[in-house]
């Protein structure tokens, strides 16, 4: 085994010597570290919403969605959700992994397979699957692109083919005179010219197809037996190979550049994707990790900075420029190019200052004071002597001198220009081995804070220190400001603002002469005024009025705590708080102290914009350096913002529509309209924002036209819902704003054809209008003839039986109100002999009877059956009345009840029936707690349309008839005992304030097999 393990290794180091350079050497680069902070880092995994963390390829459609293979499906990523198609998405994608990608110029999605062939996906949605049954040379498909003529070629395990236009199945030119019938490709790559690049990843097996047939290429001179294993075109001409093991080669104008790109010279190195990016740099992804090659220096990105597996499968770079980089082992990976840009430091950075004069930036931390120059941090006589001392704050004068204020025996230090440092104890007259902040003012005189006093250094060389005793309300200081007429501003830890004038103090500011809060953190001026950030918000200190307008977070901050405001090179100024780092326009607050703004647009900023840190302190001070950036002081390092490189190329985000419900239904949007059923109670609509920098701060509003007056306000909400929409058109619309404000351009709206009822259309309330009229007229008319003659029979014998009438009367009515609708004793007793009948459209019919009546009655005498009977029918008529259901007749043990008998059609009967039906299985349990004899029912309910009238002379019964009341008997008698079984008219009307059980098939005399449920 050994001799084996040394035998594989000679070869291995072998091919490596047969691929050194012939021609040339390779191109030297500088290691550059440093390249990779300007990318925030974003992974994605399958606790992200990944099917698997073992990424085979990655696209970008032309829509903007990122489309990734993985060995469990195909996967769509819209910056927020993943959305996984394979045979568990339905049932149209017949296959389980993606192997390859790639979108064709009609905007069709292809995906290669492992051992399932190829799948084309339309527009459209549907799906058509190529396999070896089709003629592919294998269901492996490994790799795919389309040629200058639309064809799609296929690279398989064993064989090479292309899909026409048409969908047949070709077999290139060549491969047999070459022997290459079952050739394994690795890649295809189409370059601007046409030509179809086959890679085989073996060495001397590189071929190119140029439209007739496919020929082997050797157009490398640089190496005698090349292996390449990725080819990239730049819109220049120039081409770039990736090499195994450790090489890319750039081909210009005849001449070969090689760059050894390898990672620590490990021999499986295996170069598998080449791109640009928008700088002009070039990216490499091996089997060992990524290789930039950027202004002639190389850095290398790999599981030992940040990479989460060496083993990169693709990358690739989207519209608004980050890089995705699929991993073998380790999900997805998104570099972007951040607003900020985060130095983390094992301590926190407390202070800032840019020294222009000496071209350095002077770094203040709790563990001592640090120097930069060029982006690297240096030592000098004053960062050895501050070395694990407290640095408190930095600041450098108007005369160049340089002050330094710590916690320690030296608590304050001047570093004159010259370079001469002068020392400040307490044996010199400063307050406290503790000082926060000092300044020195244009009369050259110091001021420094301390916890216990100010302490004022003269410019003749006298100390004083002041304090409560000479009339400071709190002599803890926190910030030291000097205006232009010379007054110092002293900002306490609650006790205000005290302003000097020649070590005097000149008046006080606090919340009762209008200040925001009594902690002062900062002070500063901005656009000729004073703002005063402090622990309950900021004001602006309005001189012209010697007042002060106030801002919290009632104003949209978000907290109240605000340590420091620093305006940009854009007008744009940002706020260190206890929540964080967050920026709003400096118009908005300037449009807001003058009374045209109440609200303003605060922008957080975190993770995904290049700001990683644990937060900021009320103590820390950042600054803007002469450069404009703003260098931001951290708990764990500090951050850079740039104004004029941030938002350089920034896109807005594009609005799709990815998915729409109706009620329960959930179907994908293809664009085309969407219609709801007359019935159809709400629609839902799914909506994402494309752009994949800051997702999570995108925030979309929307409209629809026949519905909405004006747009929503905005929300991160990625659904909208509309309930009980009337019959029409709607439109709906759209935006999407991302965290820098951009607004997305307007998208086609998504039609909404709500379909009508048919009495909710015109031409039908006409019709019943005119048909109700004629009721009316021939109603009116029979009514008059029969009170004439009714008159007339009255005036004969009005005399003799006027009492004897008017008592008869009076039992008639109240006996038809008891065995007849009230609307029909109406009718009946005003049109004595009348046929009284009519259709009612909608109406719900109940049967019940007792179960085993018969077998049960007859161990009773006569009058305790009746008696049981009486008193079951009676608690149901009672129930009857409560519910406002019309009891029709008792059978024996059965009983019929109706409702829903009015001509509406969408009457609430089925819903009232269905109360009174389990109303009446208490009425039973109720009956059996008090009864000894105990009885079961079963129910049975129908709806549908039936006929009811009044039959008989002497004796009335007001009946129902039709189909609709013989189903509801077939549903009692195929019933189950104590439940309530409905036929599906019923229960679709219902359903969605009942639950029932599944529909179960029913054989139904004279209907055949029904489809029932139970409650």
């Amino acid at each position: 085994m050994r001799s084996i393990k040394k035998i594989v290794s000679a070869l291995a180091l072998l091919s490596a010597l047969l691929l050194r350079i012939s021609a040339q050497e390779c191109e030297l680069m500088a290691a550059d570290n440093s390249f990779l902070q300007n990318f925030v880092v974003k992974n994605y995994t399958t606790s992200d919403g990944l099917p698997g963390m073992t990424i085979t390829n990655i696209i970008q459609d032309v829509k903007g969605y990122i489309w990734i293979g993985t060995y469990d499906g195909l996967v769509r990523f819209d910056g927020v959700d993943f959305t996984t198609y394979n045979r568990t998405a339905g049932d149209k994608f017949d296959f389980a992994s993606a192997r390859s990608l790639m979108q064709d110029s009609r905007g069709n999605i292809w995906v290669g397979h492992n051992d399932e062939g190829v799948s084309r996906i339309s527009a459209d949605g549907t799906v058509t699957k190529f396999t070896s049954d089709d003629g592919i040379p294998n269901d492996k498909v490994n790799s795919l692109c389309e040629d200058k003529f639309g064809n799609i070629w296929v690279g398989t395990a064993s064989g090479l083919c292309y899909i026409s236009k048409d969908g047949g199945i070709v077999i290139p030119g060549g491969l047999d005179e070459l022997a290459l019938r079952n050739i394994l490709v690795l890649r295809l790559y189409c370059d601007m010219t046409g030509r179809v690049w086959i890679m085989t990843g073996v060495k001397d097996d590189c071929f190119v197809y140029d439209g007739a047939k496919i020929a082997r290429f050797g157009g490398l001179s640089s190496f005698s037996h090349p292996a390449v294993t990725d080819v990239m075109m730049e819109e220049s001409g120039t081409v770039w190979f990736g090499l195994s093991p450790c090489y890319i080669v750039r081909a210009e104008n005849g001449k070969e550049t090689v760059f050894d790109i390898g990672h620590g010279g490990k021999s499986s190195f295996v170069v598998g994707s080449i791109i640009k990016d928008a700088d002009g740099n070039i990216w490499a992804g091996s089997d060992e990790g990524v290789s930039v090659i950027h202004d002639g220096k190389l850095t290398l990105y790999d599981a030992r900075n940040g990479l989460p597996d060496g083993g990169v499968t693709r990358m690739i770079i989207d519209h608004e420029g980050n890089i995705w980089i699929g991993l073998n082992r380790g999900g997805l990976q998104k570099l972007s190019k951040g607003k900020i840009r985060t130095i983390p430091m094992k301590s926190s950075v407390n202070s800032v200052c840019h020294d222009e004069e000496r071209g350095i930036t002077w770094l203040g931390t709790d563990s001592g004071l640090f120097c930069m120059r060029d982006g690297e941090f240096i030592a000098n006589e004053l960062t050895k002597m501050l070395s694990g001392i407290r640095i408190r704050h930095i600041a450098l004068t108007f005369d160049g001198e340089l002050l330094v204020s710590s916690f320690s025996h030296i608590p304050f230090i001047t570093v004159l220009p010259s370079g001469e440092i002068k020392k400040w104890t307490l044996e010199d007259g400063i307050a406290s081995e503790k000082v926060r902040v000092a300044l020195k003012t244009k009369k050259g005189d110091y001021y420094v804070g301390t916890p216990v006093g100010l302490t004022i250094i003269g410019a003749d060389g006298s100390v004083s220190t002041m304090t409560r005793a000479d009339g400071f309300m709190n002599h803890y200081v926190m910030w030291l400001f000097e205006d232009d007429s010379g007054r110092v501003w002293v900002g306490t830890n609650g006790g205000g603002i005290h302003i000097l004038r020649d070590g005097k103090i000149e008046r006080i500011f606090n919340t009762e002469s209008g200040l925001a809060g009594n902690v002062i953190f900062k002070i500063s001026e901005q656009s000729g005024a004073i703002w005063i950030c402090t622990g309950t918000g900021i004001s602006k200190y309005i001189a012209e009025t010697d007042s002060f307008v106030n801002f919290n977070s009632r104003n949209g901050f978000g907290t109240d705590s605000i340590f420091q405001m620093i305006v940009d090179e854009t007008g744009v100024a940002w706020l260190t708080t206890n929540k964080g780092i967050f920026s709003v326009p400096f118009s908005e607050l300037e449009e807001a102290a003058s009374g045209k703004r109440k609200k303003f647009s605060v922008r957080f900023y975190g993770d995904s914009d290049g700001l990683i840190t644990n937060g900021v302190t009320s103590v820390s001070i950042s600054a803007k350096d002469a450069f404009g950036r703003i260098w931001f002081t951290l708990t764990d390092g500090f951050a850079i913002y740039d104004a004029r490189k941030a938002g350089s190329g920034e896109n807005a985000p594009k609005v799709e529509i990815q998915t729409y419900f109706i009620d329960n239904s959930v179907e994908d949007y293809f664009g085309s309209e969407i219609v709801m059923a007359p019935s159809a109670r709400r629609i839902s609509i799914k909506y994402t924002g494309l752009s994949y920098i800051s997702s999570d701060s995108m925030t979309f509003s929307f409209k629809l036209d026949g519905f909405d007056k004006e747009y929503s306000d905005w929300t991160p909400q990625r659904l909208v819902s509309y309930t009980n929409l009337k019959p029409g058109t709607y439109k709906l619309h759209v935006l999407a704003r991302n965290g820098d404000g951009l607004v997305s351009s307007p998208h086609i709206p998504v039609t909404i054809i709500k379909k009508p009822y048919i009495w909710q259309l015109a031409w039908f309330w006409a019709a019943i209008g005119a048909t109700g009229a004629g009721i009316v007229a021939l109603a009116i008319f029979l009514k008059i003839r029969a009170m004439r003659r009714y008159q007339i029979e009255l005036e004969k014998k009005v005399e003799e039986r006027t009492r004897d009438l008017r008592i008869a009367n009076e039992k008639a009515e109240k006996l038809l109100l008891n065995i007849l609708p009230s609307d029909v004793a109406k009718e009946l007793t005003e049109n004595p002999g009348k046929t009284i009948a009519q259709n009612f459209p909608n109406v719900t019919v109940l049967f019940t009877d007792i179960v085993g009546f018969t077998k049960m009655s007859g161990g009773m005498s006569a009058k305790e059956v009746v008696t049981m009977l009486n008193s079951m029918i009676s608690m149901f008529d009672e129930r009857a009345k409560k519910e406002g259901i019309e009891k029709i007749k008792t059978i024996g043990d059965a009983y019929m009840a109706a409702s829903g008998l009015t001509l509406r059609a969408d009457n609430d009967g089925a819903l009232r029936m269905m109360r009174f039906a389990r109303g009446l299985l208490s009425d039973v349990e109720e009956f059996n707690r008090k009864s000894p004899v105990q009885i079961k029912i079963r129910l049975g309910i129908n709806t549908g349309n039936l006929v009811a009238g009044v039959i008989g002379k002497s004796k009335f019964i007001y009946d129902i008839w039709g189909d609709t009341v013989n189903v509801a008997s077939r549903m009692e008698s195929t019933g189950e005992p104590m439940r309530i079984h409905v036929t599906e008219t019923t229960w679709a009307q219902t359903k969605d304030e009942y639950s029932y059980s599944a529909g179960v098939e029913v054989e139904v005399k004279g209907k055949g097999k029904m489809r029932t449920f139970f409650l």
